[in-house]
This record gives structure tokens, C-alpha cells and sequence, in this order.
């Protein structure tokens, strides 16, 4: 317990010396204003001495806080001149040296020791008479030297004494001069007999029982009323000493859940009390230690009381708006105390409310309570903008208790009222004076425009088991308000943040009424919708923050769009790892017209039609995947053409739909590069284009060479030798090619050219297979027969290129024309002549090495002659 006091005696000292700072640096900076001021008249010559003066030496003054004192001035003597001091100041008077040494000022520095040892002693001194007048007691106690009844009535004695101490004293003989002289020592007088008055009715009441709960709390008021009466005169100290001690009143007396309409009386007139003295002495820190000891007893008996919640309610509604009615009456400031009285009472009062509702039932006499603080807050805030955070927490915190009443109650006729009201109550409030003034416009027409929408989803995803379509109409109506703010702050322009946050609360309300309305099978389509509806406002509007809020309906777009089209994904995983008949996994026609192809379309649509706005990214993206929608939607439809199921259909079609597919890409990629070189300024169809190609030569190496290369998977592609689908879709691939490379760009020419040259070597070997074996060439073996046509059809490809290459002076083709006569060479030495024996063996090498003699003989003669012409038509190749 002693412990206990001399920590609560120290805490109120350091709060005690917290308040009277300002007024020390106060009083510091005037004493120091004034002795500079009286050092400079000291100094000052008057004006008939300025041409005595003019030759005297600068003297500069030391920055003292000492009185500034001049003993003499030298100066050129004149018999017509005189030097007087100035006509307010007595002439100077010779005096010993020891009494012209400066004093300094009583206050002129208020500095740790002057703290330490002027101002703590006398605190100190006088909460040891507390513990002093509480030592005393325990001694008697101990002693046995006074019964309960005595020993009350001579710390009351002890009390009264130090309070006549405190207010006689400056008229006593002797003592009274220091009374006068330092007015703590009556203030720590009058704030120690308090104190002792407090623990002695708390001692007679609770320990003793020598009071009754009526006089106990009778006496507390009393010494509460004596209290603030000594605040009058001796300042913050007793006040203090008087609001502790007046909270803590109804608990000495016993007062509780039980007394809970006398409880809330003495409180209520205690407060107003306290707020009056806090207004009239200009002590803003009464003012915030009042509303927070009111507003913890209103913690207390909100976890206490059952009945009477009423009354609670009105009184935490009252002190709540009482408090920052009172905090008007200051001037405005930034220290913590005011940002404590400015936001603290109405913000807690608040809170309390929300947590009083679930106890009354979340009755209309609780949400009463709520609109009255909620509506004082948005009337004071109208005029003054600093409490506008007030609103807002206001609105935020009436979405809980309406969530709970949902939650607990559903649609009931009280919960559809207070919903409402809510709206109406910010959402007007909102509206009106966003619209009314241009000062803080945003906060309003923000408040204004997510009241509505708070409300709506706190009573939808509470209790949504009502029929989609009414909230759908009320999902509307509540986009009605964002719309015609929209429509109205592009028409006069005035604060450019608005019209984005309209417009994305306008969209998001559209948004959600289609979900509601609409089968879930659309959402891909009318998100789209939505993100054109964006695009094509900001279109109008000409604002960036429009554009950027685009992304996100155009997002929820291109996700909803890749959601609904998993099946599409699942083909193309088991398309890519080798299955054949892939049209199993696809979805059907309808579905993937309705959950891929529209949304896609759309999508797409805000990349190729100028109406909409979006960034240079934005389009890139939406056309891609827009693009891709659409390239799977046209698959799934070529798919439905061979409907390919099984592995016997895969057999008899696989290859001629995977050829077709394959030539309609390349048509499709040329034709791309062939717009783009006609209009340059179309970048994104070389792009399609370039992607086209680089698909179509993908399918040729995955799947025709790899995965399902006809040679090793069994595949029909026709019996009639040359006329087939195996060589037919492989030199139309070389043709593609070589038609690309020549539309491309000069770095991707000869690589493009290359892959052109090795189709043609494909498209020789594959026609060679087929007419040795027939429709299906995933033949067994390689007979001799078929081995040497191949080196034959290889030696006249060779032939043909190196023609080609020489008549059309294109070295590439020289070049790949030697390097396959090369390479059949070598396969004719090291395989096939291998095989030969006799008169055969003799034979093959004397053709070989005869045609070899001669066609380098040709391709030295004619290279030789038309060496001028080619070196001037390979230049511009080179170049």
C-alpha cells in the first residue's frame, strides 16, 4: 500500500510539473525580452550627443542575461558638448565597485537546479503531509491509540487544517511572507488536504462503516465541490486532486450496476461540472481526463448492467457530444491534448454505442442514439473540416452492428429500416456538402458514395438468401448516385480525384447487379462489358485514373475468361504430350461460343476499336488474349469437322486435320506479314504474324517429326505416289517458307530460308517412303531398293539447288546444294556401295565418280563465266 501511494504521489508531481512547463518558458522568454530591452536603454545616447559619439569605438554587448552596464565612453572632449544620461533614466550615481556588479534576474534561468531547488521540494513536501496524515492513522491503528471513529475525525481535522493552512497563511505573522512570496506552498496545502479528505471517506465509508452509501456519497460530492472551489484559486493541482477524487466518489460510496440511474445523475452532473471549470480556465487537459474517467465508468457498467441500458445509452450519447462541444470552445491547436479533446470523446463515445447495441437488441432506441452522436458529428464537421475523420469512423462502425443484426434477425422490418437509414444519413449528408463546397469535397462525396455501398454488401453477404433479382435492383440503385456524380463533376470540372472514384463505384455496383441478374455462364461477357463501358468513359472524360481503372474489370474479365475455358487447357496439355484424339477433352460448340469466344471478342475489342482508351500495355494484352480466345474457339470448331475420338479415326485422320490446321496457320501468318509490310504502322499484325510462323513451324517439329511422325505412328496419308498428303503438306510447308523469308526481316531471312531447304529434304524423303510403301509408311524396315532412291532423290535435289543457286545467283542455294551433294557422297561411300558386291560394286562407283566429275566440271565452267554477273547480283544480297 505505501508503495502504491508514493507511486501514485510521484506520478501526479511529474504530471503537476508537465502542466506548468509552458508557463516557465513562458515567463523565461519575457524576463530574458525585458532585461535586453532595459540593457539597451542603458546604452541608448539622446539625440544631441550622436556627433559627440561618432568617433567612439565599437563596443559590442555581450549576450548575457546580466544587466548591461557602461562606466564610461571615450570620446574627443569639446568645450561646447556635454554628455547627459537619456531623459528616462536617472543619471549614473559612483558607487563602490562590489555594488555596480550586475545581479542577475530571480527568473531570468529556469534551469535544473532551480527546479530541484525551488519547485520539487515544496510539491514534495507537500504530498509527505499526505503520507504523513496517512502514517499517522496507521500509527494509531497500530498503537491502539484511537478507535475508527477518532481516527476519522482527525484526518478530517488534519484536512481542514492544511486547507485554512492554504488559505490564511498568507496572513500570518511570520510565516506569511512566504506564502505571498511563493503561492506552491498554498497550492500543495490545499491539493494534500483533498487528497486526505478523499482517503479519509473512503477509510470511514468502506473500512469502518461509520457511513451510510446516501451520507458517504453526500460527503463526496462536498469534498468534490470544496475541491474545484480550491482549483479556483490555487490552479491545476487541486482540480486534479478533485477529479480523481469525484470519479472516484460513486465507487467509495458503492454505486454500481445496481444504482444505475443514480450513478449516471452524479456522473452526468459531475461532467458537466468538470466541463464547465475546463471551459472557463482554459484547461483543455480537465476537459480530456474528464471525458475518459466518464467514459471508463460507461466501459464499466457496459460489462456489468443488464438493466436500465436506456439510460446508458443516453448518457454515453450525451458526454460523447457534450465533450466536443465543449473542445469547440478552444482555439484550435496540434498539441497532443488537442488532438486528444478533438477526436477522443466522440470516437470512444462511438465504440460504446456499437458495443451497447447487442445488449438492447439492436433496438431502434440504441440506433437512435447512434444517428444523434453519428449526426452531431457530421453537423460540427460541416463547419469545421479537422473533425471530418469523425464521419467517416461514424460510417465505418455503423457496418458492424448492422452486420450482427443480419446475421441474427435477417430481413426484418427493423433491420431494413436501420439500413436505410445509415444510407441516407451519410449518403445525403455525403452528396450534399461534397457538392456545397469545394473543401474537403473528396472526403464528403467519397462518404457519400460508399455509404450505400457499405450497407448493400453488409446486408447481402449477411442475409442473401432473398431472390437474386431484388438485390440486383437494389445493386442499381445504388450505382444510380455514383453515375450521376460521374456524369456531373466531367461536366464541371472540380476535383479531378472524384470522378475516378465514381466511376469505379458506378462500375463496380453495375458489376455486381449482372452477376446477380445474369446466368453465371456470362460473367466472362458482361465483365467485358463493363471494362468497355470503363474504357469508353475514359475515352470522354480524358483521365488516366480511368485508364487505370480499367484493369480491373478488364482483368476480372481475361480471369473469368481463362477460368470458364479450362477444358481448352486440358486439351492442349494432353494434345501437346502425344494423345491423338483430343477432342474428347474440348468443351462443347455452345459453351465454348458462350464462356470463350464472346468474352474474347469483347476483350479484344478494347485493343482494335479507337472508341476505348487504354494504354499502349493494355492493348497488347487484351488483343493476346483476346487473340488466343479466339484461335480456341476456331480450333474447337475445326476439331468438330473429322471428330477425331478414337484412335481408329486418329489413324484414317489424324494426319490430314493435323496438315490442314498447319497450312491454314501459315496461310494466315503470311498473309499477316504481307498487310504488315503494305501498312508498317500496324506493329501489332507483324506480331500475329511472326507468332503465326513460329506456331505453325512448332506443330511441323512437335508433331509431324516428333510426336507423331507418320514413319514411327501409324497415320493413312494416301496411296497415290507424289498426289498425297505426305507430300503435299510438306512442300507446301518448304513454299510457306520461302514466301515468309522473303516478307520477314533481314535477320530472320536466312534462318527462315534454311528451315525452308530442310522441308524440301523432308518432302524428298517422305515421297520416296510413300511410294515404296504405300498409304500408311510406318513400314518395318528400309529395303536396298528404297535406300538408293533416296540417295538418288537426294543427288537430283542437290542438282536442282545448285541450278538454282547459279541462275538465280543465290549463293545460299549453292551452298546447300554442295553441302547435300556432299552429304550424298558420303552416304553413297560409306552405306550404300557398302552393300555391293562385283560387277555392281564397279558400276555404282563408276557412275558415281563420272557425275561427280561432271557436275563439278559444269559448276566450274559456269561459275567461271558468270563470275562478273553473279559478284554483281550477289552484291546487293551481301549488302
Amino acid at each position: 500500500m505505501t508503495i502504491a501511494l508514493l507511486f501514485l504521489g510521484l506520478f501526479g508531481l511529474g504530471f503537476i510539473l508537465h502542466l506548468t512547463r509552458a508557463d516557465m518558458r513562458f515567463l523565461h522568454r519575457r524576463i530574458t525580452e525585458l532585461e535586453e530591452r532595459i540593457a539597451l536603454l542603458s546604452v541608448a545616447p539622446s539625440p544631441d550627443q550622436g556627433s559627440d559619439l561618432v568617433a567612439a569605438p565599437t563596443r559590442v554587448a555581450a549576450k548575457a542575461r546580466r544587466t548591461a552596464v557602461v562606466t564610461s565612453v571615450p570620446v574627443t572632449p569639446k568645450p561646447a558638448a556635454s554628455v547627459s544620461p537619456p531623459p528616462p533614466l536617472p543619471p549614473p550615481v559612483p558607487s563602490d565597485p562590489e555594488e555596480d556588479e550586475p545581479q542577475p534576474s530571480r527568473f531570468a534561468d529556469i534551469s535544473f537546479e532551480s527546479l530541484i531547488g525551488g519547485k520539487l521540494p515544496i510539491w514534495v513536501g507537500g504530498i509527505s503531509l499526505v503520507f504523513a496524515g496517512f502514517f499517522l492513522v496507521r500509527y494509531t491503528i497500530e498503537a491502539g491509540l484511537f478507535g475508527p471513529g477518532a481516527r476519522s475525525v482527525t484526518a478530517t481535522i488534519f484536512a481542514l487544517a492544511m486547507i485554512a493552512m492554504s488559505e490564511l497563511g498568507g496572513r500570518l505573522p511570520k510565516v506569511g511572507a512566504s506564502f505571498t512570496a511563493d503561492p506552491r506552498i498554498a497550492q500543495s496545502l490545499a491539493g494534500a488536504a483533498v487528497a486526505t479528505l478523499y482517503g479519509t471517506l473512503y477509510m470511514a465509508a468502506e473500512i469502518y462503516g461509520l457511513l451510510g452509501v446516501g451520507t458517504a456519497f453526500a460527503l463526496v460530492v462536498v469534498t468534490t465541490i470544496i475541491a474545484f472551489t480550491l482549483s479556483m484559486r490555487h490552479g491545476p493541482p487541486t482540480a486534479l486532486m478533485g477529479l480523481v477524487g469525484g470519479f472516484a466518489a460513486p465507487w467509495v460510496a458503492g454505486l454500481g450496476a445496481s444504482n444505475l440511474p443514480t450513478l449516471l445523475l452524479y456522473l452526468a452532473v459531475f461532467m458537466a461540472a468538470l466541463f464547465g471549470l475546463a471551459v472557463w480556465r482554459r484547461w483543455l487537459w480537465l476537459l480530456v481526463l474528464a471525458s475518459g474517467g466518464g467514459l471508463a465508468w460507461s466501459f464499466a457498467m457496459l460489462a456489468t448492467a443488464n438493466g436500465d441500458l436506456g439510460l446508458l445509452g443516453g448518457f454515453i450519447a450525451v458526454t460523447g457530444g457534450g465533450a466536443i462541444l465543449a473542445a469547440k470552445r478552444f482555439d484550435d491547436g496540434n498539441g497532443p491534448w488537442a488532438y486528444l479533446a478533438r477526436y477522443a470523446p466522440m470516437a470512444l463515445a462511438l465504440v460504446q454505442l456499437i458495443m451497447l447495441m447487442p445488449k438492447m437488441d439492436f433496438s431502434v432506441l440504441s440506433w437512435i442514439f447512434y444517428f444523434a452522436v453519428s449526426a452531431l458529428a457530421i453537423l460540427l464537421a460541416w463547419r469545421d473540416k479537422l473533425l471530418f475523420p469523425l464521419v467517416a469512423l461514424a460510417l465505418v462502425l455503423a457496418i458492424g452492428p448492422l452486420s450482427l443484426a443480419w446475421d441474427e434477425a435477417g430481413a426484418s422490418s427493423s433491420n431494413i429500416a436501420m439500413t436505410l437509414a445509415v444510407a441516407a444519413l451519410f449518403g445525403i449528408a455525403g452528396h450534399v456538402r461534397g457538392r456545397s463546397s469545394d473543401e474537403m469535397a473528396l472526403g464528403w462525396i467519397m462518404v457519400g458514395l460508399f455509404a450505400p455501398l457499405l450497407c448493400w454488401f453488409t446486408a447481402f453477404l449477411s442475409h442473401s438468401s432473398d431472390s437474386d433479382y431484388v438485390w440486383a435492383g437494389l445493386a442499381l440503385l445504388c450505382a444510380a448516385p455514383a453515375v450521376w456524380t460521374a456524369w456531373e463533376w466531367h461536366a464541371k470540372p472540380r476535383n479531378s480525384a472524384v470522378q475516378p472514384w465514381a466511376t469505379g463505384a458506378a462500375a463496380l455496383m453495375l458489376w455486381v447487379a449482372a452477376i446477380l441478374s445474369i446466368d453465371s455462364d456470362w460473367s466472362a461477357s458482361y465483365s467485358a462489358v463493363v471494362a468497355l463501358g470503363v474504357a469508353a468513359w475514359a475515352r470522354i472524360t480524358g483521365g488516366k485514373w480511368e485508364e487505370r481503372l480499367l484493369w480491373i474489370p478488364l482483368g476480372m474479365a481475361m480471369l473469368l475468361a481463362c477460368g470458364y475455358s479450362y477444358r481448352f487447357f486440358g486439351a492442349i496439355g494432353a494434345s501437346l504430350s502425344g494423345e491423338g484424339a483430343v477432342l474428347k477433352y474440348l468443351p462443347a460448340v455452345g459453351a465454348g461460343l458462350r464462356e470463350t469466344l464472346l468474352p474474347s471478342l469483347l476483350i479484344a475489342a478494347v485493343a482494335w476499336t479507337p472508341v476505348f482508351a487504354a494504354g499502349r500495355r493494355t492493348r497488347a494484352l487484351a488483343l493476346a488474349l483476346g487473340g488466343a480466345g479466339v484461335a480456341a474457339v476456331i480450333w474447337l470448331l475445326a476439331k468438330q469437322v473429322a471428330a477425331i475420338v478414337s484412335p481408329s479415326d486418329f489413324i484414317r485422320l489424324g494426319f490430314a486435320e493435323r496438315a490442314v490446321f498447319t497450312q491454314m496457320i501459315f496461310a494466315a501468318g503470311w498473309l499477316s506479314l504481307r498487310q504488315h509490310a503494305r501498312q508498317p504502322d500496324w506493329p501489332y499484325v507483324r506480331m500475329a504474324g511472326l507468332f503465326l510462323v513460329g506456331l505453325g513451324l512448332f506443330r511441323v517439329i512437335w508433331f509431324d517429326l516428333a510426336l507423331h511422325n507418320p514413319a514411327l505412328d501409324p497415320q493413312a496419308v494416301g496411296p497415290v505416289p507424289v498426289a498425297n498428303l505426305l507430300t503435299g503438306h510438306f512442300a507446301l510447308v518448304a513454299m510457306w517458307l520461302w514466301l515468309i523469308a522473303r516478307e520477314g526481316s533481314e535477320h530472320l531471312r536466312v534462318p527462315v530460308q534454311c528451315s525452308s531447304l530442310a522441308m524440301m529434304v523432308i518432302t524428298t524423303l517422305g515421297s520416296i517412303r510413300q511410294a515404296v510403301q504405300g498409304s500408311l509408311v510406318s513400314g518395318a524396315g528400309i529395303e536396298t531398293g528404297e535406300n538408293y532412291l533416296y540417295s538418288a532423290g537426294l543427288l537430283a535435289l542437290s542438282i536442282v539447288w545448285l541450278f538454282l543457286g547459279i541462275s538465280r545467283a543465290s549463293k545460299l542455294l549453292r551452298i546447300a546444294g554442295l553441302v547435300l551433294l556432299t552429304v550424298v557422297t558420303l552416304k553413297v561411300f560409306l552405306v550404300d556401295a557398302a552393300a555391293l558386291t562385283g560387277v555392281l560394286r564397279i558400276l555404282s562407283f563408276l557412275g558415281l565418280g563420272i557425275a561427280l566429275i561432271g557436275i563439278g566440271w559444269a559448276y566450274g565452267r559456269v561459275m567461271g563465266l558468270s563470275v562478273p554477273g553473279t559478284e554483281a547480283a550477289e552484291a546487293p544480297e551481301r549488302r
